[in-house]
Formats: structure tokens, sequence, C-alpha cells
């Protein structure tokens, strides 16, 4: 049976961290569930996929030290979490949560894989802003395009 894994993703480093001349791919971590569900992501890009495996490597040996964090988003009121070690955020989650019990399951799932999750060798390149096909005017969601579900 499969297990959780934490994989590791190559991609655009958000504004303002690497010089505006170059612009360069970040390493980020993600643990994923054996059904590839998003349990949780790293809150710190690498400049290298070791770094990176090094962070996780350091998270996990120190599992039984890290401090759960469960929160708010101010402007829309949806929970989140975050994971510290040492005071530091080292994880956080995928996405937000309407209730804090959704929220509260997700950290006890992430929690739960964290210590016994594999690590997948290797970068996976993913890329930010892909565009989404136009289904063109008069489109509804719900509705038939060429033999498949829109939307």
């Amino acid at each position: 049976m499969q297990r959780s894994r934490f994989v590791f993703l190559a991609l655009p480093m958000p504004e303002g961290k690497p010089p505006a001349e170059a612009p360069v791919d970040g390493i980020l971590w993600m643990l994923v569930s054996p059904n590839n569900r998003p349990l949780g992501r790293g809150t710190t890009y690498h400049e290298a996929y070791a770094e990176c495996r090094e962070s996780v490597e350091h998270m996990k040996a120190n599992a039984g030290r890290v401090v759960p964090v469960e929160t708010t988003v101010e402007r829309t009121g949806q929970w989140t979490w975050r994971i510290e070690l040492d005071g530091v955020p080292v994880a956080a989650s995928s996405r937000s949560y309407l209730r804090t019990r959704e929220c509260a399951y997700n950290l006890a799932k992430f929690l739960e894989a964290l210590p016994t999750a594999d690590i997948v060798a290797g970068t996976r390149s993913a890329r930010r802003g892909r565009q989404r096909l136009d289904p063109g005017p008069g489109w509804r969601r719900g509705e038939r395009l060429r033999g498949g579900l829109a939307g």
C-alpha cells in the first residue's frame, strides 16, 4: 500500500524573492496523501533540491517538537493552519477551510503522515498562471462541450 509522500516542486518564486533581472525557480515541498491529495506544503522556497530535502528531513526528525497553530484569515474569515519548529513556520495548509473542524481534521492528517511519509527523489516542474480554456460566449457552468462536462 502506498503511503503519504513528500514531493518537490520547481516553480517560480513569489514576486520580490529573486532579483528582478534574473527570475528563478525555487524548490518547495508538498506533502501528499496516498491518493495525491495535498496535505500541506513548505513555507520556504529553496534554491536547490538538496536544501529543500534537508528541510524535510529536519522537520521529520523533529516531528515530536513541532507546534501546530490554527488561525483565521482576517479578510475571509476562513481557517488555516501552520506548523512551527523552534518558533519558525516550516509548514502550512495547502488551502483555507470554511470551518474550524475541517481545519483541525486536515491538520491532524498532516501531523499523522509527517513522521512516516516517504521522500520522493527529484523535483517536478510546476508552473503557475496556466491559462484556462475559454469556452466562448453563451457558456454556462454544467453545459456539455464536445462530449465532456464543462467547468
